[in-house]
Formats: C-alpha cells, structure tokens, sequence
C-alpha cells in the first residue's frame, strides 16, 4: 500500500483552479438570482483542522468557483457531541442554505438525512454508506443525498496490522461510544473480521469521555494485549487522553483517523477523507448547476492513509517491519 503524503499548503492542483477561475469568472448555481451567493453548509462531527475544509474549497476552485463571489460557505461542529447534530443542521436549514456537505463520517450524513429530505446533501464518510444506512444504493442514491464512501474491508486490515506489528497479540480490546449508532455493526464486523486471524475482540462500551478512566481499567482486569479505537466523534475530540492512557497501559493501538499517530498514537488505517473532501467539490458542482442530488452516484475512496508513530512503537518496544514501513507513512 502507498499512502499518499499531506499536499503543500499550495498545490498546483489549488494553482490551476485558481487560474481557470479568473480565466471562466464565478459560477452561480442555477437559478440562482444575480448577486445571490450560492450558501453551502458545511457541519462536521468533530473540530477538524483547516485542511479538510481547504480540500472542499480547492475542488471547488477547480471547477470555476470563487469564494465570495459565486459561494459561502456556512460552517457547524458538534465539537464530538452527536447529539448535537441534529441541531446544529437545522439551525442550517433556518439560514436558508443552498445544499449542506457532511464531514466527515456517519452518524452526521444520517442526522441531515433525518432533517430534511428537500436540501441536497453531500456526504463524506470512511464507512460503507449502504452498510450504514445513509442510501438504499451506491448506484441510485435517489432522494436528495449523495456523496462520497468508504467501505467495512478496513477493519480486518486493520486487526492484521495490530497483528503484523506485535505478533503476540490474541485478544482486543473494542472501544465503543455507546451513542454512537453505527457502532454496533463495526463491532460485529470486527469479531468475524479477527476469527480468521486468531484474535478475539471484546467490547469496552462508554457514554462519556469521563469514563474513559475506568474502561481501561476494565481492559486491564481482562488482560487485553491490544486495542481497537473506530472512527468516533467523541474519540477524536478527546484523542490526547486516549493515546496517554493506551501509552500507559503499554497497549498496540489501531486508530480510525491520522489524527491520533499525529497526536502521539501508534497506527492508523483510514480512507483519504481530506482527498473525499476535496472530490466532494464535484458533486456539490453538479448540484449547483441544477442536477439533483439522487441522481449522483456515490462514488467510493480510492485513496486510503497508513500513518505509523514511530515514537510510539519505540515506548511500546515494538519493532516496524521494513516491508510495513515501507508502506506507510511515518511520524514521530
């Protein structure tokens, strides 16, 4: 696997965007009446750093549209609290927004789901979005959402590199948000992906990042030698926390996002979702120019990220294969 490294601040790709704005002017979503600036909102799980809005906005540049002159764009975070979502995409629906991008998972593509079914949607998520419920079908989507998916064949990949990395793993722990709806099913699908590798997975459930004390402390009392964090608003949120207490706990840690090897975590494996972000600005284009969203399909990753601490295996005592780092990306 080659996991593509963080772009410059100023790509050509972002150049060249630039240049045919000035070269075609502003778009303006059709009709749309002079003047009146296309308003997408954009409302996230998490605070997610600059780079991922950026993506959205180069794509965007890409395709003609200038910032301020032929669009806005309104941003919301839940700040890892899902249940604010709903909220938050109302509050978008009142400002009168053109179309609404989700980023960057589930739960926040269901929520706008749920509110409104007149405003496009665009989605971005590192799940399977059929698996989850977001649409009935990647090739006809229908209704008013649409947009960008990952797919479940990471989480065995997942497990394997835990195991490639520290071969005496046997047992993982699961950490689970237990508001988090799709949860369930990615534990499920994590014990049958770990049976083939010989390893067994067993759920540490919490509501609130308060407990997060004490669930490794019940990691501890069953003796688990790894751990599993999904991809999880509230864990992301609160990632500082849990790489120290994984670090303390002296335990192998896969992680749903970069952001915790960033953070000082061991590994993670995940969809390319800044480059999701950025594809993104394709069908947010299609919808302005007046193609309903239904009729988009959903278009699948085709760029995944494996990012390795290589501080963090040396705290841990574990030694990288060449081969494994030869494939990833790593920090330190």
């Amino acid at each position: 696997m080659t996991c593509p490294r963080e772009r410059p601040a100023i790509s050509r790709r972002a150049f060249v965007g630039g240049a045919l704005a000035v070269a075609y002017g502003p778009r303006m979503a059709e009709g749309q009446p002079a003047g009146k600036l296309a308003a997408i909102g954009f409302v996230s799980e998490r605070v997610l750093p600059p780079r991922y809005l950026d993506a959205l906005r180069e794509g965007l540049a890409e395709r003609g549209w200038i910032e301020g002159r032929g669009f806005r764009i309104e941003p919301r975070s839940a700040e890892g609290d899902l249940e604010r979502l709903s909220g938050l995409v109302v509050e978008l629906i009142g400002l009168g927004v053109t179309l609404i991008v989700t980023g960057i998972g589930t739960p926040v593509a269901l929520a706008a789901k749920r509110a409104t079914a007149k405003i496009p949607i665009v989605f971005v998520t590192g799940g399977d979005p059929v698996d989850f419920g977001i649409v009935p079908s990647a090739a006809k989507p229908g209704g008013n959402i649409t947009g960008y998916g990952g797919g479940s064949s990471l989480i065995q990949k997942r497990i394997a590199l835990v195991q490639e990395t520290s071969p005496r793993v046997k047992r993982m722990a699961f950490l689970v948000n237990l508001t988090n709806p799709i949860h369930p099913r990615i534990l499920r699908a994590a014990v049958s992906a770990g049976a083939p590798l010989g390893i067994t997975l067993e759920e540490i459930g919490v509501f609130e990042a308060a407990e997060f004390g004490d669930a490794f402390k019940r990691i501890a009392a069953k003796r688990l030698d790894a751990l599993f964090v999904p991809g999880d608003a509230m864990f992301s949120h609160h990632r500082a926390r849990l790489v120290a207490l994984a670090g303390a706990a002296r335990l192998p840690a896969m992680y749903g996002d970069r952001l915790f090897p960033d953070a000082g975590g061991l590994m993670s494996l995940s969809v390319d979702l800044v480059e999701l972000c950025r594809r993104a600005a394709g069908h947010v284009d299609k919808i302005l120019r007046g193609t309903r969203a239904g009729d988009l399909p959903v278009e699948e990753a085709d760029r995944f990220e494996l990012v390795i601490n290589l501080t963090a295996a040396q705290t841990l005592g574990l030694t990288i294969p060449a081969a494994l780092r030869q494939r990833a990306e790593t920090v330190s």
